[in-house]
């Protein structure tokens, strides 16, 4: 009994440490994501230089794709050619673990949707459709990953904005009126999903209730908010409060989720 005992103890510590490794690895590659993250969402010069000497630098597939949904969005100001940028980005390698749809792994990411939220914008303004398309078609390569609201968020969001013939109104209205109950999410964030929904469907015209209209106020008072919203070109029409600009001005940074809060998605589906 001690030897077995002995044995269990053994390898609990050896699991334990192996954790500390993994996490001290994690904070190490996210500390830099999230100051080229805070960059390029401030626009400052530095933001793209800096994304980029990140991206070669980067030893992590996860996070070195991170950082290319990031240059995606200020490449297309310069005259590069983005394509090789979309050819090289691979979602699966942020969302995936050994090659299929992994919750936890989702959970750690759910910042990179709402960049692909804000590539989608610009991207429209900007009128580069290979950029929509291109985000599309790697959005549809992710098997499992059509279970959760951020998934189909990005596919309404795509619709409404290439002007498809559902224009992704149904999800965008559904997701308002709290029709999500099917759906994974990240609880935390809903919120902010719901500003992205009621901002698209500003985008697009449609309908809808005093309530959300009046949130788009408070949206445009964030960073997130503001550079969505300009790229949709609606910001003038929902322009921010000076008060609520007052309440925002804390730094807005990429959400990892706990590993508390992950708990729930050890065992992948």
């Amino acid at each position: 009994m001690e030897i077995l005992f002995f044995v269990a103890m053994m390898s609990l510590l050896v699991y334990v440490m192996y954790r500390n490794i993994t996490l001290v690895k994690r904070y190490r590659h996210n500390k830099e994501y999230i100051e080229c993250y805070k960059e390029m969402l401030a626009g400052t010069e530095t933001a793209y230089e800096r994304t980029n000497a990140y991206i070669e630098s980067e030893d992590s597939d996860e996070f070195k794709n991170k950082a290319r949904v990031l240059k995606l969005y200020e490449q297309m100001d310069t005259e590069e050619d983005i394509s090789e940028t979309l050819n090289d980005l691979d979602l699966k390698e942020i969302f995936y673990s050994k090659g299929k749809y992994s919750k936890k792994q989702t959970l750690m990411n759910v910042d990179v949707f709402v960049w692909i939220y804000l590539v989608m914008a610009k991207a429209r303004r900007l009128s580069k459709f290979d950029v929509l398309n291109g985000l599309c078609e790697k959005l549809t390569e992710l098997e499992g990953l059509d279970r959760r609201v951020e998934y189909q968020l990005c596919r309404a969001i795509y619709n409404a904005l290439c002007e498809k013939e559902d224009a992704g109104v149904e999800f965008l209205s559904s997701l308002l009126d709290g029709g999500f109950a099917q759906y994974e999410y990240e609880k935390n964030l809903i919120g902010l999903f719901k500003r992205f929904a009621s901002a698209t469907l500003a985008y697009s015209g449609e309908p809808m209730e005093d309530y959300y209209k009046e949130d788009l106020h408070s949206f445009a008072a964030t960073q997130i908010g503001k550079t969505y919203m300009r790229d949709l070109e609606i910001l003038e029409k929902y322009p921010p409060r000076k008060e609520q600009e007052e309440e925002t001005k804390q730094e807005e940074e990429p959400k990892e989720v706990s590993q508390e809060e992950t708990k729930e998605g050890e065992n992948d589906r």
